[in-house]
């Protein structure tokens, strides 16, 4: 008969990002555990909320599935001497397995007869296998940063109250720490603080909902969501920031929806202010007005963890709470329009951006250098204003409204520009030298604010590696990463034909006072860099792993790359991509044990398959060469459609390895010839024909 099995670790409030992520581990640590164990049960479920992360599985056999074992022991001539009685090492063997001789059989392997002892083992009933599985998981949980408290030898996120461990109606013996599990959890901590008894692990949702806690995630989100949005209707408004939902959902127990207001002279001030106010400080939902989507209604709707007696008590306590962060924006933002944006620039000489790369001031200096070379190559008729914007980019990180809500730099800096009267072009290049934000961000419109975003992140790679802040696999404090996909995703989103290591040389030209490592060998890690990164990229455009790894040879243009890896694929399934493949993989090894070769020299061939696979290559040569160099890969591709007939026969019917040595010379300069052109897309022998 199957039981369910029910565990919860309850405990202090966990940071909202620390749940969704455990719950995820526990869910597939318990699956892959009972897979490996072949105890047969439903699929896991987990509930969590900030005071508890639980797991349900409905149906878990009782005992464990039985398990056949094989023993093998020493050979037959071993195993018995010239009269037939077993020796020493037989019977030691059948001692060993646990039976007697006479049960022993024998097992055929190609080295011969070998004695052997098959037996069942049965399966262990389920609540023997249970608690060291939970016990062992509790510390195996990933979280960012875990804690010690009174609990000796044992860390969590935070400290754990209780622990209830039910399979079935038993009480299972788990411990952590000095905690032992029970068949107790608790409500909420406001509106039903004791202990509930849990009796059944299948009532467990229904016992927690009448202690006012909603243990699935997904049905607090749901409940949550359809609130607010009745309510924005209710305001005649809507509700966009989807993404604060986690958040929400993670910081409560039991959600009730209420409305707040703000006085609507605080609709003044940029839409950014009020909004970074209500969801990152507050956590609230702002209002977006249905008429115009880019303006605010003066009200919110915030998510509390109890049902009040009175919700205008509450609300009022939000209300004042918000009504003074916004009157700290105003004032901030007031005082600021007084200080010219270059002033705020100028102040960056007292900031320091980082002990070995100097101030923010000097980064922007070298960044506007940079700028001004990519400006000539990709905008020229925009260079003044590339110009302006790098000046004035970094100036808003010494505003009062950015040091006060930091995560407003840029989009306060183009409210600055645009109010004291910079070039429309400019301001907003302020706002998205920052984007791409994220691998899923928006790009920036215009090249203005790319220019600018790439200059300033390639000075940070760089100066990054110039002094030893190279990222691991688990540390990139100034995520590098990030800020090189975001330079590869513009290149490529805008069809720039730059070079990743003529940017590279721009930076270290002018990082090189402050660099503590070699140049050159610096100028190779960032590329490596670029390249390694570059790789996630395309395998993100579904370019398969050999062709990644041909066109990579020669990375340095993200476009022409990517192009490059595009039309390999789309002739791939060509029959007579193939060939070119093997053929250039069997031209790889030749010239490997060969020496230097000079020209070809058509009267030094000795066969027809060498002149005609000659005469096609030099058909072929001159169209590919001019298709590759205008970047029109698929049409340089189908050129090689032709080759692959001469190159059948030639390999078929022509030894390379000729005992007269200019002969063989010869045929290995063709060879040479015909794989050289081939390396103009890619290196062909990487490709699994």
């Amino acid at each position: 008969m199957a039981k369910t099995l029910l565990f919860e670790i309850g405990s202090e409030e966990i940071p909202s990002g620390y749940i969704a992520p455990a719950l995820a581990f526990i869910r597939s640590h318990v699956a892959n555990r009972f897979a490996e164990a072949k105890l047969e049960s439903e699929a896991p479920e987990v509930f969590g909320t900030p005071r508890r992360l639980a797991l349900r599985v409905k149906a878990v056999a009782e005992t464990l599935p039985d398990t056949v074992e094989t023993k093998t022991g020493p050979a037959r001539q071993a195993a018995f001497d010239k009269d037939g009685n077993p020796t020493k090492a037989a019977l030691g063997f059948a001692r060993s397995a646990g039976v007697d001789i006479s049960e022993v059989g024998f097992a055929s392997t190609p080295k011969g007869e070998y004695l052997s002892v098959t037996r069942t083992i049965p399966g262990k009933p389920t609540a023997e296998f249970l608690p060291d599985l939970l016990q062992d998981m509790i510390g195996l949980i990933p979280f960012p940063r875990t804690m010690k408290w009174s609990n000796p030898g044992v860390r969590f996120a935070r400290p754990v109250h209780w622990i209830a461990a039910l399979y079935g109606t038993d009480v299972l013996p788990v411990s952590f720490g000095d905690i032992t599990a029970g068949a107790l959890s608790y409500g909420n901590r406001f509106m039903a603080p004791g202990p509930i008894a849990i009796t059944r692990p299948e009532d467990y949702e229904d016992l927690l909902m009448a202690a006012f806690v909603v243990p699935d995630i997904e049905k607090r989100k749901s409940l949550i969501w359809e609130g607010v949005e009745a309510n924005a209707k209710n305001l005649g408004g809507e509700v966009r920031d989807r993404e604060l939902l986690d958040e929400v959902a993670n910081l409560l127990e039991f959600p009730h929806v209420l409305v707040g207001r703000f006085d609507e002279a605080f609709l003044d001030l940029p839409t950014e202010v009020p909004v970074t106010v209500m969801m990152h400080h507050q956590r609230y939902f702002p209002v977006y007005s249905l008429e115009n989507p880019k303006a605010l209604r003066p009200c919110f709707i915030t998510v509390s963890n109890i049902v009040p007696k009175d919700d205008a008590v509450v609300r009022a306590g939000n209300e004042r709470v918000l009504k003074a962060r916004l009157d700290d924006g105003r004032y901030f933002f007031t005082e600021d329009l007084g200080v010219p944006l270059k002033d705020y620039t100028e102040k960056l000489r007292d900031v320091i951006f980082h002990k070995d790369m100097g101030t923010s001031y000097e980064k922007m200096e070298r960044f506007s250098k940079i700028a001004l070379y990519l400006a000539d190559l990709l905008a020229p008729e925009k260079k003044d204003l590339v110009r302006q914007a790098a000046y004035l980019c970094k100036g808003d990180l010494n505003s009062l409204v950015v040091c006060e809500f930091p995560e407003l730099q840029g989009i306060m800096g183009r409210e600055y520009a645009l109010r004291q009267g910079s070039d429309p072009e400019v301001a907003l290049a302020i706002r998205e030298h920052y984007l791409p934000s994220s691998a899923e961000s928006e790009l920036p419109s215009g090249a203005v604010g790319d220019i600018v975003g790439m200059s300033d992140r390639i000075d940070t790679i760089c100066g990054c590696f110039g002094v030893g802040l190279v990222p691991t696999g688990t540390s990139d404090p100034f995520a590098l990463r990030r800020q090189t996909i975001a330079i590869e995703n513009i290149i490529l989103a805008k069809g720039y034909r730059l070079s990743v290591a003529a940017l590279i040389d721009q930076a270290l030209l002018h990082l090189a006072p402050r660099l503590k490592r070699e140049s050159a060998q610096v100028r190779d890690d960032v590329l490596g860099y670029f390249r390694s990164r570059f790789v996630s990229i395309l395998q993100g455009r579904g370019i398969a792993g050999d062709v990644i790894e041909a066109v990579l040879r020669d990375f340095d243009e993200p476009v022409d790359t990517l192009m490059r890896a595009q039309a390999i694929m789309s002739v791939k399934a060509e029959p007579w991509f193939g060939s070119i493949c093997a053929a250039s993989k069997r031209v790889e090894n030749i010239l490997k044990k060969a020496g230097e070769t000079g020209e070809v020299k058509p009267e030094l061939f000795a066969q027809d398959e060498e002149k005609a696979l000659f005469a096609r290559f030099q058909e072929t040569e001159a169209p590919f060469i001019a298709h590759a160099l205008r970047g029109e890969y698929p049409s340089a591709l189908k050129l090689l459609a032709g080759l692959k007939e001469p190159v059948d026969s030639f390999f078929d019917k022509v030894l390379v390895m000729s005992e007269d040595e200019a002969v063989k010379a010869n045929r290995i300069a063709l060879l040479k010839g015909l794989v050289g052109l081939f390396d103009r897309v890619a290196q062909f022998s990487k490709i699994s024909s």
